[in-house]
């Protein structure tokens, strides 16, 4: 069949791969522009772009796929199907009518739950067990249309949702093969309608949602660090005699207390043994490896030794 593909980041790139090593013909790749990434601050190309070249294929990156001129060069590219993963940018309908029979997109979640931007690690913060991915026939609305295939997986106990991201790509590959493969063959899927209220919106993730709060209790402290692992990170300021060490906790795990011992944050032990152990709203969090600014992961006994954290120290 003879596919556009649209995608941009690292998950979208399996999917990529598996419908070209299925022998489909793809006649356009879009992906976002190249951006300023890293230290350097130099335009980088997308994980797709990457793969696409790798694979001679035809890359497209106008600034908006929607613009008059790309949709009209889309449309002139002759495509039977559209396939979208994680490509950034909501398709308008002119743009999702250039091809014959519409569009597909794999998405991270078991929809409808999590429809939006972040589904991944929306999902492991709100202390979800399963989670998956669903194919849907493209609507304008986000994350709308009839849902073609799943595919569910359960998330691990302490599976950050970096770990867990990496675990769905090979499925959204999966599923979209199937489906289009299903197409290829000429079967028409009518696919399992959408309702219109749905439960958690999973929006775009900021900088500023990985501060910590420790008036949660334990679990939920547990699950936003699993969440936000390894991005924007779950971070903290700790006030110690002098000195004032902000971090991103790494790994943390549930710790029971007979009682809360002081204010959430405070920390309770700060040894060897015992690690660091931190009063949360209820419960508390063992920290087991945390990451200085500026500096590299570690384990929370080294941490202990290099800023001479004590009882009483309070992470803000």
């Amino acid at each position: 069949m003879k596919l556009l593909f649209f995608g941009s980041p690292q998950f979208a790139v399996p999917s990529l791969r598996a419908l070209h090593g299925e022998g489909h013909r793809i006649e356009a790749v879009v992906t976002q522009p190249d951006r300023p990434r890293g230290r350097s601050g130099r335009p980088a190309p997308t994980p797709v772009k990457r793969a696409a070249l790798e694979l001679g294929l035809d890359v497209h990156q106008p600034p908006s796929a929607n613009d008059a001129d790309a949709v009209g060069a889309l449309r002139e590219a002759g495509a039977e199907l559209g396939v979208v993963v994680a490509y950034g940018e909501i398709l308008t309908a002119e743009l999702l009518a250039v091809t014959a029979r519409g569009f597909i997109n794999a998405h991270a979640s078991l929809l409808p739950d999590y429809r939006g931007a972040a589904p991944v690690n929306w999902a492991v913060i709100r202390g979800e067990e399963v989670t998956g991915v669903s194919v849907i026939r493209m609507e304008p609305q986000l994350d709308a249309g009839p849902v073609l295939a799943t595919r569910r997986v359960s998330i691990g106990e302490d599976e950050t949702a970096g770990e867990l991201h990496d675990r769905l790509a090979p499925l959204a590959a999966e599923a979209l093969t199937e489906v289009v493969g299903r197409m290829d063959a000429g079967e028409d899927i009518a696919g399992r309608p959408q309702p219109e209220r749905t439960g958690f919106f999973a929006r775009k993730l900021t900088k500023q949602d990985g501060r910590l709060d420790w008036s949660l209790p334990a679990a939920q402290l547990r699950d936003r660090v699993r969440g936000l692992t390894p991005w924007p990170g779950a971070f903290s300021e700790l006030n110690t005699a002098g000195d004032r060490a902000r971090a991103t906790l790494l790994r943390v795990e549930t710790a029971e207390t007979d009682a809360a011992r002081g204010e959430p944050g405070t920390v309770l032990r700060a040894d060897d043994a015992e690690g660091l152990l931190v009063q949360a709203g209820r419960g508390a969090v063992r920290i087991r490896e945390l990451r200085p600014a500026g500096g590299r992961a570690m384990t929370a006994r080294d941490f202990i030794h290099g800023h001479r954290v004590e009882p009483g120290d309070r992470f803000e």
